[in-house]
């Protein structure tokens, strides 16, 4: 699994991942309540389950999505080897979840206290600095261990996948951007001072991106530039209108888009073939 692959399968979970991964989870957290790491609970098995269950749920289902959602959309890892971008991930959803777990036996200790009393209630952690530090390894090291045992069911149930098949869609990194109500099917962008106005098939919003900046993300995209404030879709191209020298672009959602004289020459290579002249 390449990392875009990692970032790919995070981001796009369904009800089906959910379930199976809250299936891995319950096995790992009956491994853990034998092996009984960091010595948490040791005379309470049902809790230590309960705790490590919650746990990985955080994890898997809350932390890793929205981490890799962040990290593929701002493309921080860009340059980052498998590896290396695989235990970032996974050490930046650590981060967030270190002190959601710190916050969750604050509060499990209280209410155990109240019901148990303080005699039969285990002694509270200390959560200092050193303490957070502590607690933030001990996470790290159960987060890798449940990636871990993800990747062997991923690679059991589909095997070595091609590196062409984990490859993102093209202009993943600019669709991502996209709020999920329009989709990932582009019609066309229109400069608008310091925005974007995307138009996809489902509607179209206003996205906070220089011009330049989302060619480049829509490089390996099947469109083009064809005036200094408009990208088009090749496929979203119904017609192409020429009066004299000026040419014009009809779309498949009926807005009409002049095509530079800069940009003239490359439109008419890429489209002429494909659409209507008038």
């Amino acid at each position: 699994m390449t990392l875009n692959g990692f970032l790919d399968y995070w981001c796009s979970l369904d009800w089906r991942h959910q379930l199976r991964h809250l299936a891995q989870y319950l096995l790992i957290a009956v491994l853990l309540v034998f092996v009984s790491p960091f010595g948490m609970f040791p005379d309470q098995p049902l809790v230590r389950l309960s705790y490590w269950f919650a746990i990985l749920s955080i994890f898997g289902m809350a932390m890793m999505p929205v981490t890799a959602k962040i990290i593929r959309s701002t493309g921080a890892f860009d340059d980052f080897s498998r590896w290396s971008g695989i235990f970032g991930c996974v050490l930046f959803a650590t981060i967030p979840m270190t002190f959601i777990v710190h916050a969750i036996e604050y509060w499990g200790w209280s209410i155990a206290a109240a019901r148990l009393g303080d005699a039969v209630t285990p002694m509270r952690p200390s959560r200092d600095a050193a303490g957070l530090i502590a607690l933030f390894s001990q996470l790290l090291v159960i987060n890798l261990l449940a990636i871990g045992v993800n990747a062997l069911f991923i690679l059991a149930l589909h095997g070595l996948q091609p590196e062409a098949r984990n490859r993102p869609p093209a202009g993943m990194r600019f669709l991502s951007r996209l709020p999920d109500r329009l989709g990932t099917q582009l019609l066309h962008l229109q400069m608008e001072d310091h925005y974007l106005r995307a138009t996809t098939v489902r509607g179209a919003d206003l996205i906070l991106i220089r011009f330049r900046d989302a060619l480049q993300e829509l490089s390996d995209y099947d469109g083009l530039q064809v005036h200094r404030s408009w990208w088009v879709a090749c496929d979203a191209v119904e017609k192409l209108s020429r009066q004299g020298r000026k040419i014009e672009l009809l779309m498949v959602d009926g807005t009409r888009i002049p095509v530079s004289a800069g940009y003239r020459k490359t439109v008419e290579e890429m489209l002429l073939g494909k659409v209507v002249k008038d």
